[in-house]
């Protein structure tokens, strides 16, 4: 299973995940609920025997790097590795 997911809404550690600095009570809560849910869903898969390949948002500026991460995660797919390949 691969994620593609956005810097800001799934709280990435990058630039574009930073927090907005007005309305920080809502925002902490509404970007922490979906952290949560990322990790309950990640868990699930992984627990049902899927391997999991999240793509940030920033990482697909660089095709180069985006294909490293593809064939690393679909090479350890096909040999059938219990290893999970997981950017940061």
């Amino acid at each position: 299973m691969i994620f593609v997911h956005g810097c800001f809404w799934h709280g990435h550690d990058c630039t574009r995940g930073q927090r907005p600095s007005s309305n920080r009570e809502f925002w902490d809560r509404k970007l922490s609920k979906n952290q949560e849910r990322d990790a309950r869903t990640v868990g699930k898969l992984i627990d049902a025997g899927w391997k999991v390949l999240t793509i940030w948002e920033c990482e697909t500026r660089s095709a180069s790097e985006l294909e490293r991460q593809l064939v690393e995660f679909l090479s350890l797919t096909r040999e059938g590795d219990k290893q999970i390949a997981q950017t940061h």
